[in-house]
């Protein structure tokens, strides 16, 4: 797990997606090519945002994450919204024993996706590309993403056919203040020096001029999806 799901980031998340629609716009690309099928599973799930915009394009959807908050997240949206089909659980990938027509990945798992390709007739793995804006400075990353063109190296390494689609929709942090500005990059790089944090502020942080969301942290995310078959 290499996501700290806590209230704020949960709210952050969420808030981001519901101001940009990214996974509604993935989640366009995506549909058309669940046709026929009847069962997917979202593995890493974390919040679901992606689960809850194809729940109208396929009969059953398993949500797995190890992460309980994040899992306890899905199933309130899940009753919000009055969605039946979504199953979510709190469930390790590498426990996985059934089988899906369809298996979902994204910006997780990315490393060895052949391990899932005997559970599925199908899978569908979002991966971001490299060298793009993020929403901290770079140089605090811990954690050190796999890429979309590594992802593709690896699969001609290893003969696995794919067909990848590329495209780009934003994605940035919508903020209520200052101060939630300030924290959700402290929390995203604990580390970040206080010089650091004014610098990357002033240099990223915009006004929006609207009383929701009064700053904004753009970001265009560049992701790889690929498309790859199954072995069930």
């Amino acid at each position: 797990m290499n996501f700290d799901w806590n209230p704020n980031t949960v709210r952050w998340y969420q808030d981001a997606n519901e101001y940009s629609f990214f996974f509604k716009n993935i989640a366009g690309l995506i549909a058309p090519g669940l046709e026929g099928y009847s069962t997917l599973c979202d593995i890493g799930c974390g919040l679901g945002l992606i689960d809850l915009e194809l729940s109208k394009s396929i009969k059953c959807i398993t949500c797995i994450d190890i992460n309980r908050v994040a899992i306890e997240a899905l199933k309130k949206s899940v009753e919000d919204r009055k969605i039946t089909n979504i199953k979510p659980r709190v469930m390790d990938c590498n426990d996985i024993a059934e089988s899906w027509d369809v298996i979902y990945i994204s910006f997780f798992g990315s490393h060895g996706l052949e391990k899932f390709l005997p559970h599925c007739k199908k899978l569908i793995a979002v991966v971001s590309k490299n060298n793009q804006a993020e929403l901290y400075p770079e140089k605090y990353r811990v954690f050190q993403k796999n890429t979309a063109e590594e992802v593709e190296q690896e699969l001609i390494h290893k003969g696995i056919p794919y067909f990848l689609t590329e495209v780009s929709f934003e994605f940035g942090q919508p903020l209520l203040s200052i101060e939630d500005a300030k924290n959700f990059v402290m929390t995203h790089s604990p580390e970040i020096s206080l010089e650091d944090l004014a610098s990357f502020l002033s240099q990223r942080l915009i006004k929006t001029g609207e009383k929701q969301y009064p700053f904004y942290i753009p970001r265009m995310k560049s992701i790889g999806i690929f498309e790859i078959e199954g072995k069930l």
